[in-house]
C-alpha cells in the first residue's frame, strides 16, 4: 500500500461553475447552494428591445470551475478545468465580474477538448498565462472515439508548446501533486479498484503513429480538498477514471474515510454507460456526502438516479451555480 499523503483541512471552500452544459437561471438555491446572475460584462442594445439588458451566460458542452480554499485567513484559487468553448469562459467570467490574474494555478482533470479549449480564451484575454498549469503527460495524446459503425470523431489534442509558449509553468505528472500552498491535492493518475467503472471501449490513442484502443483515458484525474471536521470534497472532471474509484483513490491517498462532497463530471450520459448507472449511484451514496452535484457529461439519468436516492444532497448544477462549504 502506497504511504498516505498528509492533506491539512482547510476553513471554507467555494466552488462556483463557470462553464457547464446547463445553464438554468430558474433553478432555485437554498443552504450551501447560490445561484448567481448576471452583473456585469457587456449589455444587449437592439433596436428589437425595449430597453438595454444584461448578456446571459452561455454555455455548452464541457465543464470549468474556480475554486477558492482559505486557511488561517489565508484564500487562494484556482482553475479546474476551461470548458468547451473558447469564448465562453471569458464570456461568463465578464458576466460574474471575476478577474483571471487573481487566480494562483490551473488544473486540468484531462486533455480532451471540453475541458481545455476556453484555454484560448484566457489567452487572448490575457496576452500571456503567466499560471502554473498541472496536468498528466497523456493529456497531449492525439485521441478519438470509434463509433460501431466505424466512423473517427477525433479530439482535439493539446499542445504542449503552444502552451508554453502562451506563458504556462507547465506541471507534467501522473503523481498526486499539491496546489494552493497544500490546501488542494491533485489526485494524479487514478487506481482503477471496482469491477464495474471499467473505462470506454470506443476512446482510442495514437501511438506509434497509430490508433489504438485507449479505455481507460488515464490522464484523468480529481482534484480533493479536506474540509475541517466535515471529510473530503472531491471535484471531478469528467470522472474517465470512475467516479467511484475517484473517491475511492481520494480516500485511500489521504486516509481521511468521511466524504462530504463530490462535484462535477460522471460520465455516464452516453448510452453504453447506462447498464453501470445503478452500481456507480449505490457505491456513491453508500459514502454518505453531504452534497453530490453531477455535472456536465453525467447525464439526466444518472442525475435524476442520485435525486430519487439522496434528494436531501443532490445539487442539480448550472454555470453560476456557487457551492460554499465552512468547516465546522
Amino acid at each position: 500500500m502506497r504511504e498516505q499523503i498528509a492533506l491539512a483541512p482547510v476553513d471554507r471552500v467555494e466552488i462556483t461553475t463557470l462553464y457547464e452544459n446547463l445553464v438554468d437561471q430558474t433553478t432555485p438555491g437554498g443552504g450551501a447552494v447560490e445561484r448567481l446572475t448576471p452583473k456585469a460584462g457587456d449589455k444587449i442594445v437592439s433596436t428589437l428591445l425595449a430597453e438595454e439588458r444584461r448578456n446571459p451566460f452561455v454555455g455548452g458542452h464541457g465543464l470549468s470551475m474556480l475554486v477558492r480554499v482559505s486557511r488561517d485567513g489565508r484564500t487562494r484559487s484556482l482553475l479546474f478545468d476551461a470548458g468547451g468553448s473558447p469564448d465562453g469562459l471569458v464570456h461568463n467570467l465578464d458576466c460574474l465580474d471575476l478577474n483571471p490574474r487573481d487566480w494562483n494555478c490551473i488544473v486540468l482533470s484531462h486533455g480532451h477538448w471540453d475541458h481545455t479549449l476556453g484555454l484560448i480564451g484566457l489567452h487572448k484575454r490575457l496576452g500571456r498565462l503567466s499560471f502554473p498549469l498541472t496536468l498528466h503527460p497523456d493529456a497531449y495524446l492525439k485521441r478519438a472515439v470509434v463509433e460501431p459503425n466505424g466512423q473517427i470523431r477525433r479530439l482535439q489534442p493539446l499542445s504542449r508548446q503552444g502552451l508554453r509558449d502562451a506563458g504556462l509553468e507547465l506541471i507534467e505528472t501522473a503523481r498526486p501533486s499539491f496546489v494552493v500552498e497544500g490546501m488542494a491535492l491533485v489526485t494524479g493518475q487514478v487506481a482503477r479498484t471496482n469491477d464495474f467503472e471499467t473505462g470506454w471501449p470506443a476512446h482510442h490513442a495514437e501511438r506509434d503513429g497509430a490508433l489504438q484502443p485507449d479505455p481507460l483515458i488515464c490522464d484523468d484525474q480529481g482534484l480533493v480538498i479536506n474540509l475541517r471536521g466535515k471529510g473530503l470534497v472531491v471535484l471531478s472532471g469528467c470522472g474517465h477514471a470512475g467516479i467511484v474509484n475517484t473517491v475511492h483513490h481520494a480516500q485511500t491517498m489521504t486516509g481521511i474515510h468521511q466524504v462530504h462532497a463530490v462535484v462535477g463530471g460522471f460520465h455516464l450520459g452516453p448510452t453504453f454507460f447506462h447498464d453501470r448507472i445503478r452500481r456507480v449511484v449505490d457505491a456513491l451514496v453508500a459514502l454518505e456526502p453531504a452534497i453530490i452535484a453531477p455535472a456536465h457529461c453525467t447525464g439526466y439519468r444518472a442525475a435524476y438516479a442520485v435525486y430519487q436516492r439522496r434528494p436531501d444532497a443532490f445539487v442539480q448544477n448550472t454555470v453560476g451555480t456557487r457551492i460554499t462549504l465552512s468547516a465546522e
